[in-house]
């Protein structure tokens, strides 16, 4: 069923709601929707409202709400992801998937080996992130859309994390004994835990920036005998979470 996400709450009592903006031209224009179609309305308090179209045009959709319910699908953790930046699609690539398996929030971070140079996200790809973001919460039901940041240093980002998460998680293709499997076994996931993820851009991360993230209380992990390529290795750290706290 279709999903769209407001910013606003829709209190109980509401039996009806207009729909406007990019969201009517979405339903209007693209999906081509008509009167008597249903669809799920996600707002503000991630509660899901299916709701039955009345009305449609170009600038307003109207829809009567049937049945209202929380959304069960936000996993029992935080993961903010801290991507080095990479080229080409395979950002966009690991945006999707992270949103898919349940990033919270997502910041391209720039790396020493990072070839990309963005500033600010004043080249508009910030923008096309966070509409990738969008659709892909979309199609998986998601509560939430994550927010994807503007561009932070590798220094900055290791700050944020020290002093917002519970676990901040380092994967290094140079790390040997640190077992990811280890580490998240005594993890309460019950208490929604905080967890930060870094994964280097195409190259990995420098023998430096490892030392730093060790320094500001990160673990260094490693993700197995095989070495993943950049955009591989965000959604392979958020699958074992959601393992962990799903489905073990």
């Amino acid at each position: 069923m279709t999903r769209l996400f407001i910013d606003t709450k829709i209190d109980e009592g509401i039996s009806t709601w207009e729909i406007g903006g990019d969201n009517a031209r979405y339903l209007s224009d693209v999906l081509r929707m008509r009167p008597g179609e249903e669809l799920i309305l996600c707002d503000s308090m991630r509660t899901d409202h299916v709701c039955e179209i009345v009305s449609v045009s170009k600038a307003l959709v109207a829809v009567s709400i049937r049945d209202r319910h929380p959304n069960a699908n936000e996993p029992k953790f935080e993961a903010t992801i801290y991507q080095g930046l990479a080229k080409g699609e395979r950002m966009d690539l690991s945006i999707q998937k992270s949103v898919e398996l349940g990033a919270t929030r997502y910041v391209p971070t720039a790396c020493s080996r990072s070839i990309v140079k963005i500033k600010d996200g004043k080249d508009g790809k910030r923008d096309r992130w966070q509409a990738i973001a969008l659709e892909a919460a979309r199609q998986c039901g998601r509560g939430i859309v994550p927010k994807v940041e503007n561009v932070m240093d590798l220094k900055t980002a290791l700050k944020e994390a020290q002093e917002t998460c519970d676990l901040v998680l380092f994967p290094w293709e140079e790390e040997k004994e640190g077992s990811l499997g280890k580490i998240l076994a005594p993890v309460d996931f019950e208490k929604h835990p905080k967890i930060a993820v870094f994964i280097g851009p195409e190259g990995g991360f420098a023998e430096e920036e490892a030392k730093l993230a060790e320094e500001c209380g990160a673990k260094l992990v490693t993700l197995g005998k095989r070495i993943l390529r950049t955009e591989t290795a965000a959604p392979a750290v958020l699958a074992m979470l959601v393992y962990r706290s799903e489905l073990n």
